[in-house]
């Protein structure tokens, strides 16, 4: 069946944007004047660079194993040239989680594994696991190591650490280092070594977590990370995150199968526990350097940057900077929301979508709010923060000023003024993915990884 539905305008100065309707067969490739850009991909919006100024052709054709259908294709003109792509980097293999040979994947779950690569540093009886959400009747449980939801109660809490009760919830990879998922919504994955994550139930719909901005938390001192995710059936949506700290390295990949493609990706640190914390002391600038701890390297506003503390300034420069100079000019981009003008106008950005007569706020932003995509970039309706959401990317990468970078990934982090934290996790990570801030999904940046038809996660947990 040949694509309908399809939408191209410009994207960014020199990107073409192209969106089409899903058909019954979600598999496409996508042309840019004669180019294939995009190969057996699913129904999207897409930013895709282009290499001359002026007329273009845009297509794109279903695909069925090696066969496609007609093109459906649409000409638009293009101001400006884009960032010329190459061929899509791969995984390699040595980096590349293992599936377990004797995990047998299902036609109706997810085989959730993990493979212990400590290198002997924990043996598979100090390494646990815990995985609390919402089962598909939207009860707080936890999951078994049999694959069952066990709705959350006060019972459980039974496991008595320094006087207080905590709930029995978790796992050693020695019990099971596997397990076949049901639906979870908004699930978390907490893994940790030399002892567990303690978590406490608090009726039956809450549960007090770590907080590592207690230090008398129970948790304070435990060695760490997690994983955040949705799971309706076979469909995975889901993520590891820098967004709070890095405490030891860990590489995901998803793998599935749907009838007309194969979905197999990977994310992840690069390097040792050692490796990495030794490149972010000799990489980081001075202000960065007091974010490295002995068990964690912390986000900026979780240490040294929030309000009060020594670097709680450091955006505020290059915010005026960007005040300054479009309160002046126009600042012209595009998000999947739209094509967006705004000018700044006091302590307030107004924009104006193409095609829409309403008039937009953004307020101008702290440090604080740069860095965690509060306040400021968090404000609004949905047309707003989609504006907010790419203005705090820009900011992080260091290309606020430069709208024309904006989908240059190449540019990102050259700026004297950047979130270094985060482009060092994008510097040091397979193929480039980190999610360094909240807002580091915009141009795809992240690392999440979604599947209609996922058979199994596998991570490898690392020192």
């Amino acid at each position: 069946e040949k694509p309908f539905g399809m939408n191209v305008e410009q994207g960014a100065t020199g990107y073409v944007s192209v969106v089409w309707g899903r058909g019954s067969i979600d598999c496409y490739n996508v042309y840019v004047d004669g180019e294939r850009r995009r190969t057996g991909v699913g129904c999207g919006k897409y930013m895709l660079p282009v290499y001359y100024e002026g007329t273009h052709i845009v297509a794109v054709t279903t695909v069925v194993g090696n066969k496609e259908s007609e093109k459906t294709e649409m000409t638009i003109t293009i101001s400006g040239i884009g960032e010329k792509e190459t061929e899509p980097e791969t995984c390699p293999e040595e980096l590349k989680p293992q599936l377990k040979d004797n995990v047998q994947l299902k036609n109706d779950r997810i085989a959730i594994e993990l493979n212990n690569k400590t290198n002997g540093k924990y043996s598979d009886d100090q390494i646990y696991w815990c995985i609390i959400g919402k089962d598909s009747n939207n009860r707080l449980c936890y999951l078994d190591k049999y694959g069952n939801m066990i709705p959350a109660s006060e019972s459980l809490n039974t496991v008595n650490v320094n006087g207080t009760n905590y709930a029995n919830i978790y796992h050693t990879l020695a019990e099971a280092d596997y397990v076949y998922a049901p639906t979870i919504r908004s699930g978390r994955m907490y893994l940790s070594y030399g002892k567990p994550v303690y978590i406490k139930f608090e009726g039956t719909n809450g549960y007090a977590g770590p907080d590592l901005n207690n230090p008398s938390n129970v948790n304070a001192n435990t060695l760490f990370e997690f994983a955040e995710f949705t799971i309706e059936g076979k469909n995975y949506w889901g993520n590891t995150t820098r967004v709070d700290y890095f405490c030891f390295p860990m590489v995901t990949r998803l793998v599935g199968n749907a009838q007309y493609n194969v979905y197999d990706k990977v994310v992840g640190d690069v390097g040792t526990r050692d490796e990495i914390f030794n490149a972010f002391k000799n990489e980081a600038p001075n202000a960065f350097k007091s974010l490295v701890r002995d068990d964690r390297i912390i986000a900026p506003c979780k240490s040294t940057f929030n309000s009060g503390k020594e670097n709680g300034n450091y955006f505020d420069s290059y915010i005026n900077e960007f005040w300054t100079k479009f309160a002046k000019q126009d600042l012209k981009f595009s998000t999947e929301s739209g094509s967006f003008t705004g000018r700044v106008v006091g302590n307030k950005m107004q924009f104006t979508r193409a095609g829409d007569s309403t008039i937009y706020y953004v307020d101008k932003p702290t440090t604080q709010e740069v860095l965690e995509g509060k306040g400021a970039f968090d404000r609004g309706n949905g047309v707003e923060k989609a504006i907010e959401a790419q203005l705090c990317a820009a900011f992080n990468r260091g290309v606020a000023t430069e709208p024309d970078k904006y989908y240059k990934v190449s540019e990102y982090y050259k700026n004297s003024t950047n979130n270094f934290y985060a482009g060092f996790f994008h510097r040091h990570s397979v193929l480039g993915y980190a999610y360094g801030f909240c807002y580091d999904d915009v141009n795809d940046q992240s690392t999440l990884l979604q599947h209609g038809n996922a058979d199994a996660l596998v991570i490898d947990l690392k020192w």
